[in-house]
């Protein structure tokens, strides 16, 4: 009897191993994103090829072109951003070095020169 529920074990694991070969082997494949948008645009880009082999101009949205003066504007912003978060790190690391000269029980002792030090 002992044979019998050996031999049945043994097919239905090798049946259960063929199943999930053929399940790996008949599953979709994963879509490609690059393979998928290419498909998308295959219409548009055969539009524009037929255009120009037949002489058209291809239109292209212009760029809009910032107003004079709007780029020194940003730099200005960016500057005084930039100024500020300097001093804000700088108030920052004041705070920490006071909180450690506390804990070291000795406020008088100015910092060692050791540490990373910023410009304000």
């Amino acid at each position: 009897m002992a044979r019998q529920d050996n031999d049945f074990l043994t097919a239905f694991a090798i049946g259960a191993a063929l199943g999930v070969g053929a399940t790996l082997l008949l599953r979709p494949e994963k879509p490609n994103p690059r393979k998928q948008l290419q498909k998308r645009l295959k219409p548009h880009v055969r539009k524009l090829r037929k255009s120009a082999a037949r002489g058209g101009k291809v239109r292209v949205a212009p760029r809009p072109r910032p107003a004079e003066g709007m780029e020194d504007d940003a730099i200005r912003a960016g500057r005084e951003l930039l100024a500020e978060f300097r001093g804000e790190v700088q108030r920052i690391l004041d705070e920490a070095r006071e909180e450690l000269r506390g804990l070291n029980g000795d406020p008088a002792r100015p910092p060692r020169g050791d540490g990373p030090q910023v410009d304000a």
